[in-house]
């Protein structure tokens, strides 16, 4: 880490922890959704929530087969149905032979907890647009005086250090509105030198980071990116020869191939002052 330049940061589950916005999401597609369908939703959502249902973080849900895919690095391992059966393995290779293409649609990388509600309403049948205008609701919610976020007061210093020493870059998949209230919430404001909104991660992740390269003049190999999905912020990172840090509050890649996992903020802080502010 001694050669980083420049750091790329993601905004949810990444600047701060508060997670009481998933449940107000989750309300608003269930909201859209048929009546009959509804009670079949919240039951998932609970049994999700709960770790009892097959859909998982970590976990893909392909829309349109209706399967949930587990994965390594791409390449499927197992699969299940809705309900939890097992797909046969032969199956899986029929259907997966390739390693999986990851989109906002129909290829939905279960990442963090913002992907659990939606791709359970995807599979009772509420459109992406649909979706999308509850994701749109909710970032209108959190820029309210209701939506309160306090941040992590070590994290808020080990920020403001950072930003003396490197480039900071911030690259989310929200709109710029409400992404910019966030920052003015949490008092980060003025902490980056740069600033990208609706990044389209996975899908972009890589066009993102070669931008961020030229114009910040960065090596792939002196830049780090730090995020906590996995799929969107670090894999791609990881192949373009970035330094990753992974945010992991379930523990499910412990075993990966980013340089560092860590269950949170408090460890992030810890980690980014002891190896690139000493």
């Amino acid at each position: 880490m001694e050669h980083i330049k420049t750091i790329v940061f993601d905004l949810d589950g990444t600047l701060y922890e508060d997670t009481h916005h998933f449940q107000y999401y989750a309300d608003l597609l269930k909201a859209k959704l048929p009546f009959e369908k509804q009670t079949l939703f919240e039951e998932d959502y609970i049994a999700a929530g709960e770790g009892t249902h097959t859909l998982k973080i970590g976990r893909v849900y392909d829309a349109k087969k209706k399967l949930i895919l587990a994965h390594h690095d791409g390449k499927v391992t197992n699969g299940w149905t809705w309900e939890g059966v097992e797909v046969p393995k032969e199956k899986l290779a029929s259907h997966y032979p390739d390693s999986l293409t990851f989109d906002l649609f129909d290829m939905l990388s279960i990442g963090d907890l913002w992907w659990v509600p939606v791709s359970i309403a995807k599979h009772y049948g509420l459109s992406s647009e649909e979706a999308y205008a509850a994701f749109l609701q909710t970032r209108e919610h959190m820029m309210t005086d209701d939506f309160i976020l306090e941040p992590l007061k070590e994290f808020a210093q080990v920020l403001e250090k950072l930003h003396s020493k490197y480039t900071l870059v911030l690259m989310t998949n929200s709109p710029q509105t409400d992404s910019d209230v966030i920052l003015k919430k949490l008092g980060f404001t003025s902490y980056f030198h740069d600033k990208i909104y609706e990044a389209n991660k996975p899908v972009n992740t890589s066009d993102r980071l070669t931008y961020i390269a030229q114009e910040h003049q960065t090596p792939f190999n002196q830049m780090l990116s730090v995020g906590d999905n996995y799929i969107n912020e670090i894999l791609p990172a990881i192949l373009m020869g970035c330094k990753t840090i992974c945010i992991d509050p379930f523990e499910l890649f412990k075993d990966s191939e980013a340089n560092y996992t860590v269950k949170g903020l408090t460890e992030l802080s810890e980690l980014l002052d002891k190896t690139l502010l000493k």
